[in-house]
């Protein structure tokens, strides 16, 4: 039900090894600063991207001059390619943490 909350399955595993005395805390607390950083800097992008959208339609609604409307559009256009980059870059991130959460898990298992 509360799958959701799991930073995730490897991570699950790390922390039976950590309990099991297998693994030390200092390696388990990394990957999950490895997760949590990842995700701060993801909400950082949307950050940026919510602020620079409503920067743009703020400039395009209440200015008349032709510079400043250009110069919103370009902005407004600015805060989708922040949030596509922010997108991808989240995901292959974390797509590079699991795997480095999955190859640890299985160099320590062949190690036992």
């Amino acid at each position: 039900m509360f799958n959701f909350l799991r930073i995730s399955k490897y991570t699950d595993e790390l922390f039976k090894k950590f309990v099991e005395k297998e693994l030390n805390l200092n390696d388990q607390l990394a990957a999950i600063r490895s997760i949590l950083a990842n995700e701060r800097t993801f909400l950082a992008y949307q950050r940026t991207a919510l602020a620079t959208l409503v920067a743009g339609a703020s400039i395009v609604q209440f200015f008349e001059i032709i510079i400043f409307i250009v110069l919103g559009w370009i902005l407004i256009a600015a805060s989708f390619i922040t949030f596509f980059i922010g997108v991808i870059r989240y995901r292959r991130t974390r797509r590079n943490i699991l795997q480095l959460e999955k190859d640890f898990v299985r160099r320590n298992e062949t190690i036992d």
